[in-house]
């Protein structure tokens, strides 16, 4: 809710639909952003006073082979309907995101990743072939055999390259709806890295929560959640239908869930913040090591539990900074940004810890180490200083560090900054595939011109 812009939106609904759009921008001296369901944290799909192109119409399944578990979609089916679509069958997503709502093309060009980043890799690893359309009109074919280079630029290249009119994916074989989840307790960062490094091996999903208000011996104190896959189902049949799998509408069976946000609201600010992590904290360590069993939907998509949450964080909104460092300096760099964090008097109100393996796309964010979302209030009050602060965090600790930046959910880092991190030669390589694919400029982006032009 930090980032706006105004802009011409068009919803095609087929291939043609596309040309049209690219014709009438290059025709009118516009450019255009390809744009999912909306669910990155910046400006990644905004085009301010310029062409937006609305791919949600195009949603179809265009083929699915339930023996092999290969399907083939267009851009704007989202990660919800492709598990409804595939789930009865024994089949599941193997990498999502927290949220269910972003659609197929949108993951593909920021390569989101999951809870199993480490083992599993990023979205775009589970791509088998793409279908781009260029803005010449072209449709080009590439995978990790044909069209490479085009493959391995395109899959987070920010649909700066092309538009994705067709993706394969290969999926994940379950044999239950079902995870088995542990949660424990750690009573510090450095014991949260320690279970991660031990559980990495057997673990199915590895995520974090650190109570950002911990301070001294408890500093990075939280919660980790270790998932499992079931084996001995004997209800799989009920377990991995859809309807399953579909979170309550309401919490206890009395509040409904759509009005959960409201009653978050007066929590948002510091005493709240603190409180609820206290007690979010205290309950978990009563009941650390133990194991429940939980349909899948409710273990990786979270952020859905609370339609409509980060409304509670009006006036204002958040701003999200995530870095990836490398496992060698992730302790110490991770211990610093808490530490700082409450130095300026700017505790982030969620942090969320998880493991990553490099990938071998073009913009590759990761890096063989951890990684650390924090997530901070931004009221006009608390701007400015936010801003200062994270200026901070990357010059004085994370690019020293070998840090990395994520553009999907930037909405700090500078140009110079992000650049950096991702090297120049990868940068360099980025920019002359953009010339040669899109030699007119026509695919353009808040974020590209921020970051990239």
């Amino acid at each position: 809710m930090l980032a706006r812009s105004m802009g011409y939106v068009y919803r095609p609904s087929t291939i043609e639909g596309i040309r049209d759009v690219l014709d009438l921008a290059r025709r009118s001296g516009h450019s255009v952003v390809p744009r999912g369901s909306g669910f990155s944290y910046g400006d990644t799909s905004m085009n301010s006073e310029n062409i937006v192109l609305d791919l949600r119409r195009m949603d179809r399944v265009l083929e699915w082979d339930p023996d092999t578990g290969e399907i083939q979609i267009e851009p704007g089916v989202s990660i919800g309907q492709l598990w409804r679509h595939v789930l009865e069958d024994g089949w599941w997503p193997r990498v999502v995101p927290g949220t269910m709502y972003p659609t197929l093309g949108g993951c593909a060009s920021t390569n989101v990743h999951g809870k199993n980043h480490w083992h599993a890799g990023s979205l775009g690893e589970q791509i088998l072939s793409a279908d781009l359309l260029l803005p010449s009109g072209e449709i080009v074919a590439c995978s990790p055999r044909e069209n490479q280079d085009i493959y391995y630029a395109a899959i987070g290249g920010l649909g700066m390259l092309g538009v994705f009119v067709s993706l394969t994916f290969r999926l994940e074989k379950v044999r239950s709806g079902l995870l088995q989840i542990e949660e424990r307790a750690c009573s510090s960062l450095g014991e949260m890295f320690d279970l991660f490094e031990q559980e990495m091996p057997s673990a199915g999903h590895l995520l974090g929560w650190i109570d950002g208000y911990g301070r001294g011996a408890e500093l990075g104190r939280g919660l980790v959640q270790i998932a499992r896959p079931v084996e001995d189902d004997r209800e799989h049949e009920e377990t991995l239908r859809a309807e399953y799998q579909d979170l309550p509408d309401t919490l206890l069976g009395v509040v409904p869930r759509a009005l959960l946000w409201r009653g978050m609201k007066p929590l948002m600010n510091d005493r709240g913040m603190r409180l609820l992590n206290a007690t979010r904290y205290t309950m978990g360590a009563s009941r650390s090591g133990v194991t429940t069993r939980v349909p899948h939907a409710q273990f990786h998509f979270i952020l859905d539990y609370v339609p409509n949450w980060k409304y509670a964080f009006r006036p204002g909104g958040i701003l999200q900074y995530q870095v990836f460092v490398p496992e060698q300096q992730a302790r110490v760099a991770f211990a610093a940004l808490l530490e700082e964090a409450q130095a300026y008097d700017l505790v982030p109100y969620l942090a969320v810890f998880k493991r990553h393996r490099r990938d071998p796309f073009l913009l590759n964010y990761s890096v063989d180490g951890y990684s650390l979302a924090l997530d901070f209030h931004v009221t006009e009050a608390r701007a400015k200083r936010i801003e200062e602060m994270l200026g901070h965090f990357t010059r004085e600790i994370v690019l020293p560090a070998g840090g990395r930046f994520y553009p999907a959910k930037d909405n700090a880092v500078d140009r110079e900054s992000l650049q950096q991190s991702m090297t120049t030669e990868a940068v360099d390589e980025y920019l002359a595939m953009k010339r040669r694919l899109d030699p007119e400029g026509i695919l353009q982006s808040d974020l590209y011109r921020r970051v990239f032009a």
